[in-house]
């Protein structure tokens, strides 16, 4: 911040720097916790936490003989705390036994405001005069590791996360590296643990808060495939489509049923260049529609943290006959799919289910990937994973894709796309839309 005084008659200007002044003890007090900064009015708005959640991270570090666990990544910050760092620079101190510390950017302490834990601790970062931010994190966690009494015991940590979730400012993500590792070290000295696959377990069955966060991202995402469905017409290209879809996303999606941040990620193939849809990075280009032409659209929804990953395949114009025949084979394969799944179920059986039928209808060897993925703090998460050599049983409480898709070299391809929560007794379509190639 700053206060400029005018010096003399020539105008000239003096300015004098002071340090910001979010919350001067580096602590967030509850009568700091702000909704509307710009009226000055100051109310609670704490989250409701996920105790659900909570209880089995406890009951988790217990199995695990862990005294706390460290969590820096965006996904598991949010995962713990109900905050979503808007660039990844923030810290979860997460005991077995007390309350959980959070360390949040002062620019960021609004949205920390809003998480489940009482004891916020802030640093400086951004401003001329805040210093090295990393610094001021390492003597944060220091003093929060002696107020939990974590000297002592095994602390987990995200030590071999090879692919994370973007957060909000995806242009520049923070990521888990060498200084912070030194951080680390330096404060639990051996006691290191890496429990990356202890926390992939904990993210793989979603609490009931969790599910309805779900269900809102892929409502969300329906914003998207509207827009889809109405710029697949003759002579729009793939990169407007793309653009259409995206842009409906975070104008209808940010402020749907509370949601502070909506983005997306839509990529599009069309005619033959479809046939390569199965590629997991796709560009989308200036080509233009012609009538008949197929259009795929592989579409990656955050809001808030949580996310959807769907697809549909449209036609520009009328459709031809062997095109629908092959979209119901596809249609009804991912029915086919869905309609396997329910707990103890192995992961492969729901793949086959999509695969039998497809081949039953010749086109077996064209589907040539997964049926399925895990999903939820992350686009694509490791579990579970619907896959010929996975017999892992199902779970309730877990979230997968269902997507089945045919790809041929010279003709195009197609693919149908949905969220699937494995419920007590089945199936919960979390992103239910229609799957009609044309209209």
């Amino acid at each position: 911040m700053s206060g400029c005084t005018t010096g003399d008659s020539t105008g000239t200007v003096a300015c004098r720097l002071t340090a910001p002044t979010y919350f001067r003890s580096g602590r967030l007090q509850a009568s700091d916790r702000v909704l509307d900064h710009s009226q000055g009015k100051k109310e609670e708005t704490m989250a409701l936490p996920d105790e659900e959640r909570l209880q089995r991270a406890r009951e988790g570090l217990k199995r695990a003989g862990l005294s706390g666990i460290i969590c820096r990544l965006p996904e598991n910050v949010l995962l713990l705390s109900g905050y979503w760092p808007m660039n990844g620079l923030a810290l979860l101190v997460f005991p077995l036994e007390g309350e959980p510390v959070l360390l949040a950017p002062e620019a960021e302490a609004y949205l920390a405001a809003e998480s489940w834990v009482s004891d916020v601790r802030t640093f400086p970062w951004g401003l001329v005069d805040s210093g090295d931010p990393l610094e001021a994190m390492s003597q944060l966690l220091k003093q929060a590791a002696q107020d939990l009494h974590l000297q002592r015991g095994h602390i987990g940590y995200e030590g071999s996360f090879e692919f994370v979730a973007a957060p909000y400012v995806s242009a520049e993500p923070s990521v888990l590296s060498g200084r912070t590792l030194k951080m680390l070290r330096e404060t639990f000295s051996d006691a290191l643990v890496d429990t990356t696959d202890t926390l992939h377990a904990w993210r793989l069955i979603k609490t009931p808060q969790e599910a309805e966060r779900l269900r809102i991202v892929n409502e969300i995402a329906r914003f998207g495939l509207e827009a889809f469905f109405a710029n697949v017409v003759p002579g729009r290209s793939e990169i407007e489509i793309a653009t259409a879809v995206e842009s409906a996303i975070m104008v209808k999606g940010t402020g749907y049923k509370g949601t502070k941040v909506a983005r997306a990620w839509a990529s599009v193939m069309s005619g033959p260049r479809s046939a390569a849809a199965y590629k997991p990075h796709l560009l989308s280009t200036p080509r233009r529609l012609v009538e008949g032409d197929m259009a795929v659209l592989e579409l990656a929804v955050v809001a808030d943290g949580w996310w959807a990953d769907l697809t549909r395949t449209r036609v520009a114009g009328r459709a031809r006959t062997e095109d629908r025949e092959r979209w119901q084979a596809v249609v009804e394969a991912q029915q086919a799919a869905c309609g396997a799944i329910r707990p103890g179920v192995p992961a492969n059986t729901v793949d086959r289910a999509a695969r039998d039928l497809l081949a039953q209808r010749g086109l077996g060897p064209y589907f040539i990937h997964h049926t399925g993925h895990g999903l939820g703090l992350r686009y694509h998460e490791p579990e579970p994973f619907l896959h010929p050599a996975i017999s892992a049983p199902l779970q309730a409480g877990m979230v997968t894709s269902v997507e089945p898709g045919i790809y041929i070299d010279g003709w195009g391809g197609m693919r149908c796309e949905d969220d699937v929560l494995i419920t007590a007794s089945g199936a919960e379509i979390l992103s239910e839309f229609s799957r009609q190639l044309e209209g």
